[in-house]
């Protein structure tokens, strides 16, 4: 039985202490204790005047939870009342339309179309914004993840985009004009007030003459001083501000991987700490970027738990770390001016290889990539011989020939990365800039078949409209 507990919900929800539901039901007070406690079960007639004093039936004031009853009371109240103000919405809104004249239907579908070509451009704007930085954020994952959170986000940010739009322009429409022909609509028709003039002479010539008055209708637009909305305009409006914290959390997490980045390339700096000014630039540039990006965390995270930010301890810490960011890039250029380029590695470091290829009228010897040099050698020969030098760290990745189409391309071996890193390293702390990514190929061939190839090379590039 609930009745104890439903009792009890009942009486505070209605304000009433003890004593004085007691007092309406004619019992003691002790009595409605017991009641509530589970003590002792009131009789027949006082669970009928219960019922009847709450608005409830019998069942549901015995056998059911009011808490859950009330909420779904509740619950459909909400949804009666948003159908209700959709549905009032538009019946208002034809109303409107009725009684406007052509010309009033024409200003008013004309400014709503220019709004919307505002919103439009505006959301576009944003949305090119926001796909920048988005793309510069994700840029590190692998294409395959890179593209299915990109299509998530922009498909998340269309929908948003569009029902934010949507609820803007109705919301425009009813401050602008639905509001105004509901008030206007709504006025009383001039009254008009007949006073007699009885206090001259009866017999006066003027007896029987009547004063008018009209009063003057305000031309003031009264608004309504709440800016009420409509409830499903409201229902909107929340379903858009989810999605919007669930777009800026998404946001959060790539400043979460930013962090994280920051914060290991501050660790492995401390391995350049010989580089003199250039490893104090760094490290200062990096702790900078490390504050900024927790202090655009904070104000991201308190957006999505609705929490107030500490804007004065928030701004001095941004102004001091794009102080420290400044000072440290100042001391990377001062250090950077101190070191030596390096073009070439010598020769030694260089491994060399070559692949030989048979000539065909249709062969097309595609651009390299990663390749810094080519060179075309003419040689007496029928075949191609295509010679490569490149440092150790990197690989000839992939080679392969489709459609008389050969493609070459040179990348870093997986298993060079920390090789390379390393020699990167050193490099730095002897103030040194060493390019061990320099590429150089050669391509031996006889004359007529180099300008064949580069011929055809030509004709390829052409059709293909780069």
């Amino acid at each position: 039985m609930n009745l104890s507990d439903n009792l009890k919900k009942i009486r505070k929800d209605n304000n009433l202490s003890q004593e004085q539901l007691a007092e309406r039901l004619g019992v003691s007070r002790q009595a409605v204790s017991k009641w509530e406690s589970g003590q002792a079960y009131p009789e027949m007639d006082k669970v009928i005047q219960l019922a009847k004093m709450f608005n409830l039936n019998m069942d549901e004031l015995i056998n059911q939870d009011i808490r859950e009853l009330n909420t779904e009371k509740q619950a459909k109240l909400n949804i009666n009342k948003y159908i209700d103000d959709f549905l009032s919405f538009f019946s208002k809104t034809i109303d409107m339309f009725s009684s406007m004249k052509f010309k009033q239907k024409c200003k008013c579908l004309l400014e709503q179309f220019m709004i919307a070509i505002i919103l439009l451009i505006l959301f576009l704007i944003i949305g090119s914004i926001g796909s920048s930085i988005v793309s510069g954020l994700l840029s590190a994952l692998p294409t395959f993840i890179y593209s299915i959170i990109f299509r998530i986000i922009e498909s998340i940010y269309l929908i948003v985009a569009v029902t934010l739009g949507v609820i803007l322009l109705i919301h425009i429409f009813k401050t602008r004009y639905l509001d105004y022909y509901v008030i206007v609509s709504e006025k009383k028709d001039l009254q008009e007030d007949i006073i007699e003039n009885n206090q001259e002479n009866t017999e006066s010539k003027n007896n029987n003459n009547k004063i008018y008055l009209e009063k003057k209708q305000e031309k003031i637009v009264i608004r309504d001083p709440k800016h009420s909305e409509y409830s499903f305009i409201s229902g909107f409006l929340k379903i858009i501000l989810f999605f919007i914290k669930m777009f800026t959390a998404l946001i959060a997490s790539g400043f979460c991987i930013s962090l994280i980045g920051f914060t290991l390339s501050l660790i492995v700096s401390f391995l350049i700490i010989k580089s003199g000014i250039f490893f104090f630039g760094t490290f200062l540039t990096l702790l900078a970027c490390i504050v900024i990006n927790i202090i655009i965390l904070i104000i991201l995270l308190n957006f999505i738990i609705n929490r107030k930010n500490k804007k004065r301890l928030l701004l001095y810490s941004f102004l001091t770390s794009l102080l420290l960011c400044g000072i440290g890039v100042g001391m990377i250029i001062i250090g950077i001016s101190e070191f030596n380029y390096i073009d070439d590695v010598n020769n030694n470091a260089y491994l060399e290889s070559e692949i030989l290829i048979p000539m065909n009228k249709n062969l097309i010897i595609n651009n390299f990539f990663n390749v810094d040099e080519i060179e075309w050698i003419e040689d007496e020969r029928d075949d191609i011989k295509i010679s490569y030098k490149h440092t150790k760290y990197y690989e000839l990745d992939y080679y392969y020939q489709s459609d008389n189409i050969v493609y070459f391309h040179f990348e870093l071996a997986n298993n060079n990365v920390f090789e390379i890193t390393r020699a990167n390293i050193d490099a730095i702390n002897n103030k040194k800039i060493i390019d061990y990514s320099k590429t150089k190929v050669y391509i031996y061939a006889s004359k007529d078949t180099i300008n064949k190839l580069k011929t055809n090379y030509d004709n390829y590039i052409k059709n293909a409209n780069y």
